[in-house]
Parts: structure tokens; sequence; C-alpha cells
């Protein structure tokens, strides 16, 4: 980890603190409020770089990818609201190396959201927050399968799984940027597909799929 992040436990979900790394105004459990400022466009391609983001981190520590979704805005228009939002897609994957694979992959989708709004000029606390809240069932899968990773600690603390994701997703951006376009364009991409575009091996598939 190359700094110490700060968390702020401004949201609250079920009573509980839902960190960020930035201060905002707790709007709520949904993540669809903290996003209100983007487009349709913006929002379905911001979809497309989570997916992708998550395929391919998969697909660069030796993992089998499956296949990865999403799902239109226009889809979506009378899908009713879930606790983090409407935003909807999916990268199933299997035999991941090792907890470290695992973290980065389930870190991914996030942290790549987050830099395309820095790459596009996008990037607000409050747009971050939303991104982040809508990674709520990337973090809880991670933090049920690690349960000594905590937010604000010295050791173990989350960032270290941001900084694994943002490791591979510097390697990997242009492919990522590139198959997110295919992606928001087709909605369902195969492993195989996805790695034919990145340039990278699709790993042994001896499983059905684990998310």
């Amino acid at each position: 980890m190359t700094a110490q992040t700060a968390w702020h436990d401004d949201i609250t979900i079920n009573g509980q603190p839902y960190y960020t790394r930035h201060p905002v105004p707790d709007y709520g459990p949904n993540s669809d409020a903290y996003l209100s400022n983007l487009t349709h466009q913006q929002r379905d391609h911001l979809r497309a770089i989570h997916e992708t983001a998550h395929a391919i981190t998969a697909l660069a520590t030796g993992a089998h990818v499956h296949y990865a979704q999403t799902t239109t805005t226009n889809l979506l228009a009378n899908t009713p609201l879930t606790t983090t939002g409407t935003r909807t897609g999916a990268a199933y994957i299997c035999n991941t190396r090792d907890g470290q694979s695992l973290a980065a992959y389930l870190g991914a989708g996030e942290r790549a959201e987050d830099r395309w709004l820095h790459q596009n000029n996008l990037w607000t606390p409050l747009l971050a927050a939303g991104i982040e809240l809508g990674a709520y069932s990337d973090r809880q899968t991670l933090l049920a399968a690690n349960p000594h990773i905590r937010f604000g600690i010295d050791r173990n603390d989350y960032a270290v799984v941001h900084d694994l994701a943002d490791q591979i997703i510097t390697t990997h951006w242009d492919a990522i940027t590139k198959v997110a376009g295919v992606l928001k364009a087709r909605l369902h991409l195969t492993g195989d597909e996805i790695a034919d575009l990145a340039g990278l091996t699709n790993g042994t598939h001896t499983c059905d799929y684990t998310a």
C-alpha cells in the first residue's frame, strides 16, 4: 500500500457505516442518488467498465472467465431500486489462483470506474461514493471470505484490495477500455471473446462458475 487511506463513514446502510475514500453527504443506501449528474450513456459505460475490469483482472491472474454481461439504462427504466441501485451487470469466473488474485478481481470494478471518471474529467467525491456504493456486493463477498480485512487500520486495510486492483488495471487499462466499448454495445461477451479482444489467455475451465 503506497499511502494509508483515511476512510469516511458518512453513508449508513442498515445501521452500519459504509466506508468511502472521501467525505460525502448521506443520500441514502442507493447508489443512483449519487450518480444523478451522469447521463444514461455515461452510466452505461461505467457498468461496462466495471464488469470488464472484473473479467480482465481475472484473466490477468490466471482465472477462467465464463462471461461478462451488463444491462442498459433503457432496460433498467422499470426495474425496482435495490439497496445499491439499478446498475446491473455480472462477470462470472472460476479457478482464481489465490487470495490476492480474488481480492484484485473483486476490487477491480469500482477502481476501474473511478479511473474512468478521472480520465474523462468527470470525477467528483459524490460520484466516487456512488461507485463505491455500487460495489456493495463485491465488498461483501470479499469481507465474508476475509473477515480480518477492515477499514481504517494499519494492516489488512481494505485499501490494500484497491492497491492490488489498481496495479492490474494500470497494466491492462487499454484492454479494459477497448473491451468495455464492445461490451457496452453487445451487453454480453464470453470469456473467450474477452480474452481475444484483450490479447490475453483464458484460464483452464474445470468448473461451472463462481461469482
